[in-house]
This record gives C-alpha cells, sequence and structure tokens, in this order.
C-alpha cells in the first residue's frame, strides 16, 4: 500500500487501482500505433496523463523517487537523438535510392512496418515526459 499523502481516500484508491491500466494502455497505444489508430503521441499522452494522475493523489515527490530531472533529462534526450539519426537515415538512403537493410515485417505485425515502431516509442517517451514536465513545472516551478 502506498503512502496516502492527501486526504481523498477514494482518489487515492481509484488511482492506485486504475494507475497501471492506464500504463498498460498507454504503451499499448504505443506499440499497435503503426497497425491500429494511435501512436506515440496519443500514447505518450496517455502515459503523461497517467502520471499526472498519480502525482495528483499521492504527492508529486512520490513521482520524483522514480522520475527526477536527471531521468527525465536522459529519456528527452535519448529519444530525440534516436529519433534524428534514424530519421536522418531514412531520408538519406531513401533520397540516395539506396536500400537501407531495415527489415519491414510482415504486414499487420508488431514488428512490422520498418521505423515505425522504434519511432513510435521514441514519439510516445517524449510527449510523455514533456506532459509530464508542463505539469511538474507548473506545479512546483521545477521539473
Amino acid at each position: 500500500m502506498k503512502k496516502i499523502i492527501g486526504d481523498d481516500e477514494i482518489l487515492n484508491t481509484i488511482t492506485e487501482i486504475i494507475t497501471p491500466f492506464i500504463f498498460v494502455l498507454g504503451i499499448y497505444i504505443i506499440l499497435n500505433g503503426h497497425i491500429s489508430p494511435g501512436g506515440g503521441f496519443s500514447g505518450g499522452t496517455v502515459l503523461g496523463a497517467g502520471l499526472i494522475l498519480y502525482g495528483e493523489a499521492f504527492n508529486i515527490h512520490e513521482i520524483r523517487k522514480l522520475f527526477d530531472f536527471n531521468i527525465f533529462t536522459k529519456a528527452i534526450s535519448f529519444s530525440l537523438l534516436f529519433y534524428g539519426c534514424a530519421k536522418g537515415y531514412s531520408f538519406i538512403t531513401g533520397a540516395a535510392n539506396i536500400d537501407s537493410n531495415i527489415p519491414l515485417g510482415t504486414p499487420g505485425k508488431i514488428l512490422s512496418g520498418g521505423l515505425i515502431l522504434p519511432l513510435n516509442i521514441a514519439i510516445g517517451i517524449i510527449v510523455a515526459c514533456i506532459i509530464y514536465g508542463l505539469y511538474a513545472l507548473f506545479y512546483e516551478g521545477d521539473i
């Protein structure tokens, strides 16, 4: 059982129950974004909303034990660097009409679409971090 900071037991109990489902839904939307409606932006928004809900129910300091500024910076930096390198590689090989050697997989399967799945994951991480970062910034003025 989590240490309850606020005085609203209903909010804390409901948040404790549904937060894992929110995170699983966000991950599902990100992973299936290239074969169904959704993707990195919508899945990242769901993940960010789950972090905000958890922060409102259990105080933002509970999130910072696992997701502090250092992890926030590394996650955003790595995701942006990966996205830039992957898209740059894609543009260079596409413009030069060179085979990129990226396996395309079987259409309709989770590992299909070449770079779309890894790019959706990178976008999902970026969006979730930015949504949570804006919440933390307006909450205390610090991430």
